[in-house]
């Protein structure tokens, strides 16, 4: 048995198409046979239900179109930057399965656009890697940092962990802050104009606050979920200590922009653990960044155990889908 997932690692047509049909199947048998108890949260999510509702079909239809717009950043991204030190479809691969699997993601359409946006961010970011004149880029990466933070609002503590990647990425400078804080607060300064001198709704100001903290909790305790999330930890940090002992062999440019990706997941899962009531809005970038980090350590390190362990994944994710349409 071939135990280097070569047919993951290198991206041939065929596995390619087939990926994404079968994919894109389970997702509607999933949405065929499972009523979802997920409504997105916030006041665009209460908003967006109140148009297309996250259990129609055609929300279903557009969020997955957004799964497979990420997917397609984040092979591109691993093209351009090179940081698996290969072309694979190992990122997509993984990327694609726990967005299926990850139930929470389904119509979420709310949520997926604000990961795509922030992915859009990263792309931009980790194009600045010394780069002399990085202004353009922290504005166009910060002003989709902020369309994101109108989707939800708490990727605003963002702001603090791309400025701390510009250190990583060695192009962190007072022109590439003041750049950066125009771009963010450029839509909001847009948004604001609309409302206060087009609709006159100056009271709207007030409540700018309550629409960074008002959020609708929604409490979900399931154990084989929570044993699920341990073991998708636990392959994570399996990930990242192989990556950190395999990293002697990237290039510095390498090192540095997975170590700003490390920074940003951290970043959100802290959220996801300390803001657990919104954690529906977390998962779409926890999903994307979780991919590319577990994929260099399965395209990279080939093993029998890592195999088993990639497989395992697989498993583990499909189960436990299968059992919260079961019960």
């Amino acid at each position: 048995m071939k135990h280097d997932l070569q047919k993951l690692i290198v991206p041939t047509l065929p596995v390619t198409v087939f990926t994404y049909v079968v994919s894109f199947a389970v997702w509607m048998s999933f949405f065929a046979v499972y009523k979802y108890p997920f409504p997105m949260p916030g006041e665009i999510g209460s908003l967006g239900e109140s148009f297309l509702p996250s259990q129609s079909l055609v929300a279903q239809i557009v969020s997955y179109a957004i799964v497979v717009l990420n997917s397609m950043v984040i092979a591109q991204m691993n093209n351009k930057f090179s940081f698996i030190r290969t072309r694979t479809f190992m990122p997509t691969f993984i990327y694609l399965l726990v967005s299926v699997c990850w139930l929470p993601i389904h119509g979420n359409y709310v949520a997926s656009l604000a990961a795509f946006f922030v992915l859009l961010a990263i792309f931009l970011s980790l194009d600045m890697y010394k780069m002399a004149r990085g202004v353009e880029h922290a504005f166009l990466s910060f002003f989709l940092l902020g369309l994101s933070t109108f989707l939800v609002p708490d990727y605003t503590y963002l702001i603090v962990l791309f400025w701390i990647g510009y250190f990583f990425l060695k192009c962190f400078s007072l022109k590439v802050i003041l750049a950066s804080i125009f771009g963010f607060i450029t839509p909001w300064i847009l948004y604001l104009s609309v409302i206060i001198f087009i609709f006159n709704q100056k009271g709207f100001v007030s409540d700018i606050p309550a629409f960074f903290y008002r959020y609708s909790i929604f409490h979900y305790e399931n154990i084989p979920a929570i044993v699920y999330v341990a073991i998708m930890i636990l392959i994570f940090v399996f990930s990242i200590v192989q990556m950190v002992a395999k990293s002697r062999q990237d290039s510095i440019q390498a090192r540095n922009e997975l170590n700003f990706l490390k920074l940003l997941i951290l970043g959100v899962l802290m959220l996801f653990v300390f803001r657990f009531s919104n954690y529906v809005s977390y998962l779409p970038l926890i999903a994307i960044l979780y991919a590319i980090l577990t994929a260099y350590t399965f395209t990279l390190i080939r093993s029998i155990f890592n195999s088993i362990v990639f497989i395992s994944l697989v498993a583990f994710s499909l189960l436990v889908a299968f059992y919260l349409i079961l019960i």
